[in-house]
């Protein structure tokens, strides 16, 4: 399971491609860096770019939803909306659909942020104004979720 850590800003270029470096790509273990991700619109306004044999957790969970429900139907669905495969190419860039581009508000920038089994990509507005109001409180949002750790 890849494990990604750290948050650093990048340039999209005009076809959408965005470099996904080489620190974020290497997985312990692994004889070479990872060169094929899924990408999906992720919640809070963001994309959520998997490790693809890590994705494969994430699609088990989607598999054992009732689609008998309409609530899971409509997840699924809206979820997967531009959903892709995407393959790093030789500048270590990924390609992103316009949809998913258009989904997260993204334009000529973007944050990169390792989020332990995922990598999220925001727009960096949309980032900070996620990020600034957790940060203000953190010792008292640690205490609340992380309890006696």
């Amino acid at each position: 399971m890849a494990t990604f850590y750290g948050t650093a800003n990048y340039s999209i270029d005009d076809k959408g491609r965005l470099v996904v470096p080489t620190s974020l790509r290497v997985v312990p273990g692994r004889k070479t860096p990872l060169s094929t991700f899924v990408l999906v619109g992720g919640l809070d306004g963001c994309l959520w770019l998997y490790a693809e044999e890590d994705w494969t957790h994430f699609e088990e969970r989607l598999r054992k939803m009732s689609m008998g429900t309409k609530k899971h139907r409509d997840f699924a669905r809206a979820f997967l909306v531009g959903a892709s495969k995407v393959t790093v190419d030789k500048q270590g860039r990924i390609s992103i659909p316009s949809s998913l581009m258009g989904r997260a508000g993204l334009g000529k920038d973007a944050v990169l942020h390792g989020q332990v089994g995922r990598i999220e990509i925001w727009a960096p507005e949309k980032f900070e104004a996620s990020v600034a109001p957790s940060q203000e409180h953190l010792d008292a949002l640690a205490e609340e979720v992380l309890g006696d750790l």
